[in-house]
């Protein structure tokens, strides 16, 4: 009892110092007067200078519009629960959910590019009463302060344009229209991933936390990295709507047929000849560990320059309870999201089944409070040096010519941390089936030395370590290799069998002819070793010492 009322103690206290770090950790960043330039997810902004009629408080205009329009996923309470087969229901992620919504983040962001655009910006508050209008689906207070205010100043009719023959306004109608077309999307694209296990909810934390369980990691307990990762993939395969194909690098390698495979919506033909750029964006994901218990400081000005690359769409990753969300850097500091804060979970608000009117709808179903719970107002700054070495880093690349010009830019970095080839390389087949033009690895026995052929020999099993058989269903519960890619890689009973010998007992009970034993020749096992890979290789079973 003392024992476990001391762990118990020992575990807040923790838990305590934890919370009074991070509280000191991500203080909001003052503006620090830094002249040089500011890069947020390869977009330039420039830095302070010398003439701004602004003071210290503030930060550049453009960064700071740029900076609350990314989407910013963070814990939430009260949903409803994650029913994961076991006797407890999640109804909140905070405490275990920090990389699963650092992820969510990326994947957020880089649909904002596709389907809104990258240079869209938030309205900083709601630009007329028609943007935002009441919800018959909305709480009874919030509708009831709407009817309030509506009954003392009706609202126009929603979006209803005005007829006018001057040029100019007919201009700002259209601006007006396509605002009002792009606020939609985003919206729409917020639903996406609502704390809910409703289907209109693809990315939801109830479908990220149950596809990180097929992967190895129970609902409640941390993401690592490369568990995020492949939750994202299996997410987005399984929502092809989204119109994002995803590539997942396998140890640090980005390969070009894998991600121009995954550009297409549908399989390419093979037949065609070589692969080129499909019909859709791609978005890239990689694993890294750089370093030990942090990052090494050869690889600083490598990671500052990710963030130049227009197919930047950030970093997430950290330490078990303080991944955070790294969407850009100035001089030797780092910007980031911090989802450590848990807010109520935004409900679903479906609009009717058929898509007239959607457009409408979807401008209009959440409060502007509601979706401001996506954004951060405050600015967080680090310096690069507390970064994590555990990361996933993400791009998009959205057509043949931003997929060119980051390989491009791949060459140039000061430090390699990854890099992109052609193709996976190509695996010798592993058939044991004895065939003598076969390449592959095979176990060959010298012909007798007796003048008579030996009489009929029961041919053992091919001696290999124990391996799932290929029949064998592939047990999904094990954590999977740390990345992830569309490349299928050999299974275990591919790889070439441990040799073994065999002892003379061995050979008598399987019915060999004669007193030898078979046994490996030690430097004819050397020399296979040093050819495999590079000829043909065989590995012979000479006849022992009678």
């Amino acid at each position: 009892m003392n024992g476990t009322r001391a762990v118990k103690t020992a575990s807040s206290k923790s838990s305590f110092l934890d919370k009074a770090a991070r509280y000191l950790f991500d203080a909001d960043a003052t503006p620090d007067r830094c002249p040089d330039d500011i890069w947020l997810l390869g977009v330039r902004h420039s830095g302070w200078v010398t003439n701004t009629v602004d003071d210290q408080d503030h930060w550049p205009p453009q960064f700071y519009a740029d900076f609350t329009t990314r989407v910013w996923c963070t814990y939430r309470r009260d949903f409803d629960p994650i029913r994961d087969g076991g006797s407890k229901g999640w109804t909140s992620d905070a405490g275990w959910g920090c990389m699963l919504r650092t992820g969510q983040s990326l994947l957020a962001n880089a649909l904002l590019t596709i389907h809104v655009g990258r240079d869209w910006r938030k309205p900083p508050a709601p630009r007329s009463p028609s943007f935002f209008l009441p919800s018959p689906t909305s709480s009874p207070k919030n509708t009831h302060r709407r009817k309030h205010s509506a009954s003392s100043t009706p609202s126009p009719p929603p979006f209803s344009p005005t007829t006018t023959s001057n040029s100019t306004s007919s201009a700002s109608q259209d601006d007006h229209t396509r605002s009002r077309t792009r606020h939609a999307a985003y919206v729409r694209l917020l639903t996406w991933f609502l704390d809910t296990p409703a289907p209109e909810a693809p990315f939801s934390v109830h479908r990220m936390a149950l596809a990180g369980k097929d992967l190895g990691t129970e609902v409640g307990m941390w993401f690592g990295p490369s568990i995020a990762a492949g939750a994202i993939k299996t997410l987005v395969h399984a929502f092809p709507a989204c119109g994002l194909g995803l590539s997942v690098a396998t140890d640090g390698v980005l390969y070009q047929t894998s991600v121009f495979e995954a550009s297409h919506t549908s399989l390419p033909d093979s037949d065609s000849g070589s692969l080129s750029w499909g019909d859709r964006p791609v978005l890239l994901l990689l694993g890294l560990r750089l370093g030990l218990d942090g990052v090494n400081p050869i690889y600083h000005e490598t990671i500052k320059q990710l963030y130049t690359f227009p197919q930047s769409v950030g970093i997430a990753g950290g330490r078990p309870s303080s991944s955070y969300y790294f969407v850009g850097s100035q001089a030797e500091g780092l910007f980031y999201l911090d989802p450590h804060h848990s807010r109520p979970a935004v409900p679903l608000r479906l609009p009717a089944k058929t898509d007239d009117g959607a457009e409408q709808y979807y401008a209009s179903a959440y409060t502007s409070a509601e979706l401001q719970t996506f954004h951060c107002d405050k600015v967080r700054k680090m310096p690069i040096s507390g970064l994590d070495p555990s990361m996933l880093v993400g791009f998009l690349c959205r057509d043949a010519d931003e997929w060119a010009d980051f390989r491009r830019r791949v060459v140039e970095l000061p430090r390699a941390i990854f890099s992109v080839q052609e193709e996976p390389p190509s695996w010798p087949s592993m058939d044991l089936g004895g065939d003598e033009d076969d390449d592959a690895l095979a176990l060959e026995s010298l012909a007798s030395s007796e003048p008579d052929p030996p009489a009929a020999v029961a041919v053992a099993p091919p001696l290999s370590p124990s391996a799932p058989s290929a029949l064998a269903p592939l047990n999904t519960s094990v954590a999977p290799r740390p990345a992830f890619d569309d490349v299928t890689s050999p299974t275990p009973s591919e790889f070439p069998p441990t040799p073994q010998r065999v002892s003379s007992d061995d050979s008598g009970r399987s019915g060999v002819v004669g007193k030898g034993r078979l046994s490996i020749t030690m430097e004819g096992f050397r020399n296979r070793l040093r050819a495999f890979g590079r000829s043909r290789t065989s590995l012979a079973l000479t006849e022992g010492d009678r």
